[in-house]
């Protein structure tokens, strides 16, 4: 019997996502949602530690939100 697993974000993965970033009051500073995806590989420094660090552990394909 096989078992099918979803890759997860890890340290030193290759990355291709659509990121927003809003400021304090909501403004939207940063999007790639009206061009192409960032790819970045993540532990590179393209994305500040703590974003780097909710990343880690999510499913190829999922959709997350943080604060």
């Amino acid at each position: 019997m096989s078992t099918t697993t979803t890759p997860t974000v890890q340290a030193g993965s290759f990355l291709t996502l659509h990121y927003r970033l809003l400021g304090p009051a909501g403004d939207e500073l940063v999007s790639t949602f009206e061009g192409s995806p960032a790819t970045l590989t993540l532990g590179s420094g393209a994305l500040a530690p703590a974003m780097e660090q909710r990343l880690l552990g999510l499913a190829e394909g999922a959709q997350a939100g943080f604060d």
